[in-house]
């Protein structure tokens, strides 16, 4: 009875710790997954801005 106390407790102990580095990965990976959207989205702008300067009158080439 007693080995399976601590089996049991050694699980759950192990069960949180992998519970608690999944949590983190899935962090960093949304903190990531933001990252990117943000960087997306600011290129996005920009390529929009570019393309409209030509109907403003600008010149590319000067």
């Amino acid at each position: 009875f007693e080995y399976k106390l601590k089996e049991t407790t050694r699980l759950e102990q192990q069960l949180a710790e992998e519970q608690a580095t999944r949590l983190k990965a899935e962090q960093a990976a949304q903190s990531a997954q933001t990252k990117s959207n943000d960087e997306i989205g600011k290129l996005k702008k920009e390529t929009a801005e570019l393309r409209e300067q030509p109907k403003n009158g600008w010149c590319a080439i000067l």
